[in-house]
């Protein structure tokens, strides 16, 4: 018996998030802390109250030099190794990887606003905040249904010929 597939045990609109539209935002990421660091540095870190945020210095440019590899990173698994590889085990130990770095990301995303009452405190965001959670949180989802669910009894699993 072969090994489970993960393009019969998970949906092909979780695919595509994965393979398509979060590597592409992964793009988006890289270019702007590589070319427009203190762009992003403002829309990431606003200000509340405004003495919290540090100004954006480009002595630290290197700090966004090193994010870009990452989204790099993150672009190149989703949309090629991910694309080249129907194997489920290897998506589900992908995907547990990228968790953590979803983790990691969502905690830098509490510390950049201040802390957990700031970040909790959505009555005061902007579109921008909410365009940054809705592309992080919306992935994570993902990735945490195909770690938990996928391929698992009682999971959508196709037949043969379908």
């Amino acid at each position: 018996m072969s090994p489970p597939k993960a393009s019969t045990t998970i949906p092909l609109p979780l695919r595509l998030v994965l393979l398509l539209l979060e590597p592409l935002g992964a793009l988006n990421g890289a270019y702007l802390t590589l070319f427009t660091p203190s762009s992003y540095h403002s829309a990431i870190a606003r200000p509340h109250p405004p003495s919290w945020s540090p100004p954006f210095s480009p002595q630290n440019q290197y700090l966004y030099t090193q994010l870009a590899g990452a989204w790099l990173v993150f672009a190149f698994n989703e949309s090629v190794i991910l694309w080249l590889y129907d194997d489920l085990k290897l998506w589900k130990l992908m995907c547990w990887g990228m968790l953590i770095s979803d983790l990691v990301y969502h905690v830098s995303a509490v510390q950049a606003v201040g802390g957990w009452e700031r970040f909790l405190g959505v009555g005061g965001w902007n579109l921008f905040d909410w365009a940054v959670a809705v592309s992080a949180a919306g992935p994570a989802v993902v990735r945490v249904w195909i770690c938990l669910f996928a391929g698992e009894k009682g999971g959508r699993e196709k037949g043969k010929g379908e």
